[in-house]
């Protein structure tokens, strides 16, 4: 009876460890599955689709952070919502079926995608002749980032980004 109960305490153990693991570090801070903005189980998702997935995670970190530290910008988070609700919102029903097709997807593109209020804020502060994508390219290359090697390997040549095995 004691060698099933330590069998079993270790099982969970080993499960609850298991869930503890970051997918991807960046700038010292884990980040896990949960925090990856998909919406199905990961045994189910096709990988490029979760490396897609997890670069804009990392992007969002890096380019909010250095906004954030560089200029002090600090975005509203009402209005993040709203754009990402109402992007949400307009997805027809076949584009609903994408895995990212869920809020926490919708809040990073308001934060950091195309038309993301970040670049509202940092166009006018920028120095001269540096674009937007240059500066957020920069910020990238000297990110700290660690991918858990089942995802993926980052590297920042020829653009920073989560590449496969």
């Amino acid at each position: 009876m004691k060698k099933v109960l330590v069998a079993v305490g270790m099982a969970l153990v080993l499960v609850a460890c298991s869930g503890a693991d970051s997918v991807v570090t960046v700038n010292g801070i884990g980040y896990d599955v949960d925090d990856v903005p998909i919406e199905t189980e990961l045994s189910t998702i096709d990988l490029d689709t979760f490396r897609n997935a997890l670069n804009w995670v990392i992007r969002d970190q890096v380019v909010t952070a250095a906004a954030r530290d560089e200029f002090g910008i600090s975005l509203d988070r009402d209005e993040l919502e709203v754009r990402a609700a109402d992007a949400l919102e307009g997805l027809s029903p076949e584009d609903r079926l994408d895995p990212r097709a869920n809020l926490d997807y919708f809040l990073i593109q308001a934060r950091v995608g195309r038309n993301g209020l970040v670049w509202e804020q940092i166009q006018p502060l920028l120095p001269e002749g540096v674009g937007q994508n240059q500066w957020a390219l920069e910020q990238l290359r000297v990110a700290e980032v660690e991918v858990d090697a089942r995802y993926g390997e980052w590297r920042t040549d020829p653009e920073p980004l989560v590449y496969g095995p």
